[in-house]
């Protein structure tokens, strides 16, 4: 009788007293008397193999084994197995691969040192809570590329190697043989080449695109990452926030079983940074930050004294039923620190003052008019003073280390927010210029359209970040149209007129011929996906990233070159 091929882990009660066959790796070996057990593995899952007689070879762990035998009750289930309560007794074992000692346990509750499982990735890789993600990953990008097609989208490739241009970070250059220092540059997004598919006349692309950017590293960055791209034409900042809220809705409803709310919240940038301190805030708690200023307009303490005679700020946060340490405080405040800023706390009960980190002489009195006209309870306040772009950033630092802490929010709200009503430009203090906030092609407000040359501090862009859960998970706009409006915001981030011809004359050439008004978004896969599976670091979702100095170990990349292909490519290393 043929026996019937089967995944490990879809082997059930419905083959009972069948002959199946399996493949799969040894996970473990246990043996009992004259009887041997095998935990036998692949991606579906675990079944347990029973062996009565011995083999013709040595049995390891990680070996690849072909397995045939009839499957029977087990007369001890094990409930933690969607395969607990049968087992195979085997007819007939064959040895596909042996496998030596691997480097580290392969189980899901194993700890090695992420060097070593990042140069033994593809053994890394077998553990079910790793292959879960990656497998979570492959079912969202399927489900966001069925939404997009169903919609009629057109998903269009666009060239890696690309020209050079200024998006925030340093471009990977890669030399080539047809030109002395001639280099093409891995593109940091697809910008310019979706934009030129909207001139062409496609109105809706999309891509799943990978992008180079050659930056400082971080858990939630990568120098190579994916990311949606989306480019539609005939189309307004509402409309592209509703398609990109559907498409999230839609997706993780198909994965996950959950239900978002929408619309998403929407927060202009000005209120994410008074209130929040960051312009990627955290909403699955509060702690708002305050201002506190006019409550010391008497005070005699001299430090808070100083501040309001310069027109700087004090501002809080209070943490309600908290009562905050010395330990922990120091952890708090050590932005601030970096900050070169003063901050405090202070401990309430039933909105008395307990506990104050400044001195004993500050006014109890002032404290305790900020819990009255808050209803600040028991609890602790935390307080900052400075400069008001200084402060807020220091309180908003402080506030997700606090919720680092206490675990004041709920880590399972998926807690979307729309940031809007960006700055068009943001000031460059080293270089003592204005460049552009997003990218040089975001459309300044209609309010902004007539003065964002002459009032560069206030002109506002018609931008868009998705922020989850206080990462920035994507960003767009509705970009300039108008060659006239392009040019001058070019001049206006310094450019010359040479430079701006090097770098962007293609794109000034085809909006002569007919361009529509047109707008995207790009949501970063990596860092959405980390998110969505709860995992500490991108590295978990990515099948074979670098370290946090990029490098892959694995492949020991980057690496020395031949002199030779050197020479041809007119390289020479200082």
């Amino acid at each position: 009788m043929l026996s019937k091929i089967i995944y490990c882990g879809c082997v059930n009660e419905k083959f009972l007293n069948q002959s199946v066959e399996i493949n799969g790796w040894i996970r473990k070996i246990r043996k009992m008397g004259g009887i041997t057990f095998l935990d036998i593995a692949d991606r579906y899952g675990i079944v347990q193999v029973i062996l009565k007689k011995d083999c013709s070879f040595d049995l390891t762990r990680e070996s690849v084994v072909n397995i045939k035998g009839k499957v029977v009750l087990r007369k001890n289930p094990n409930k933690n197995l969607p395969t607990g309560k049968i087992e195979i007794i085997a007819t007939d074992i064959s040895l596909l691969s042996k496998a030596q000692a691997t480097p580290f346990v392969i189980e899901d509750d194993f700890v090695a040192f992420e060097d070593v499982l990042l140069k033994h990735r593809y053994l890394d890789l077998r553990r079910y809570t790793v292959q879960k993600k990656i497998i979570f990953r492959s079912n969202f990008i399927h489900a966001l590329n069925n939404y997009l097609i169903e919609k009629d989208f057109v998903h269009i490739e666009t060239p890696i190697l690309a020209k050079p241009t200024p998006e925030g970070a340093r471009d990977y250059l890669i030399p080539t043989r047809n030109g002395r220092n001639m280099f093409y540059a891995l593109p940091q997004s697809p910008q310019i080449f979706k934009q030129l598919l909207m001139v062409a006349g496609f109105l809706k692309y999309f891509q799943i695109a990978k992008c180079f950017r050659d930056e400082d590293l971080r858990a939630d960055r990568q120098p190579e990452f994916t990311q949606l791209d989306i480019e539609m034409s005939f189309i307004d900042e509402n409309k592209i926030m509703s398609i990109i809220e559907d498409l999230l809705k839609t997706a993780i409803k198909k994965t996950m079983g959950m239900t978002l709310k929408t619309p998403f919240a929407r927060m202009k940038y000005e209120q994410a940074m008074n209130c929040y301190g960051s312009d990627k805030p955290d909403l699955r708690y509060d702690l708002q930050l305050i201002d506190l200023s006019s409550f010391f307009q008497k005070t005699k303490a001299d430090i808070f004294k100083k501040i309001l005679a310069k027109k700087q700020v004090i501002k809080g946060f209070f943490i309600k039923n908290i009562v905050i340490t010395n330990k922990d405080f120091i952890q708090i405040k050590k932005y601030g620190i970096d900050k070169g800023l003063t901050s405090f706390y202070f401990t309430f009960k039933d909105k008395k003052c307990l506990f104050n980190s400044l001195n004993k002489n500050l006014e109890r009195e002032i404290l305790e008019n900020i819990c009255q006209k808050f209803d600040f309870k028991n609890g602790s306040l935390i307080i900052s003073c400075g400069p008001t772009k200084e402060v807020n950033e220091t309180l908003g630092a402080c506030r997700i280390k606090t919720n680092d802490l206490y675990k004041i929010g709920d880590d399972n709200n998926l807690c979307f927010v729309w940031i809007i009503d960006w700055p068009l430009f943001e000031y460059n203090k080293q270089e003592k210029i204005f460049v552009a906030a997003h990218h040089p092609f975001t459309s300044p407000t209609r309010e902004s359209l007539s003065t964002f040359t002459t009032d560069k501090i206030n002109a506002k862009a018609r931008a868009y970040d998705l922020v989850l859960n206080g990462y920035e998970i994507g960003g767009g706009s509705i970009r300039i149209t108008d060659p006239n409006i392009q040019q001058k915001m070019f001049e206006a981030i310094n450019l010359t007129q040479k430079e701006i011809q090097t770098k962007f004359g293609y794109l000034l050439e085809a909006f002569k011929y007919g361009v529509p008004p047109h707008g995207g978004i790009a949501l970063g896969l990596d860092r959405l996906i980390m998110l969505l599976t709860k995992s500490k670091s991108i590295k978990e979702i990515i099948a074979f990233p670098k370290n946090s100095h990029g490098m892959d170990l694995m492949l020991n990349s980057p690496s020395q070159v031949d002199p030779k292909d050197l020479n041809d490519l007119f390289v020479k290393i200082k």
